[in-house]
């Protein structure tokens, strides 16, 4: 799991309906995580909760052959 966010502030991070869609590192162009869990909208001391896309690149690289 990833946690990420703007955790002193909020504003920036998921909302309801959010789950599944992308984390990106942008200077990179890579997906790090995909959207799992949060408390609220961009809440201030919540990080939104991502599923780390790297953990199953075997697994995808495996099923979608």
């Amino acid at each position: 799991m990833i946690c990420a966010g703007n955790v002193e502030d909020g504003g920036v991070d998921t909302c309801q309906g959010d789950s599944g869609g992308p984390l990106t590192d942008e200077a990179v162009s890579k997906l790090l995580g995909l959207t799992s869990c949060g408390y609220g909208c961009a809440q201030p001391g919540f990080p939104g909760v991502y599923t780390q896309v790297s953990y199953f690149l075997d697994w995808i690289a495996e099923n979608s052959k």
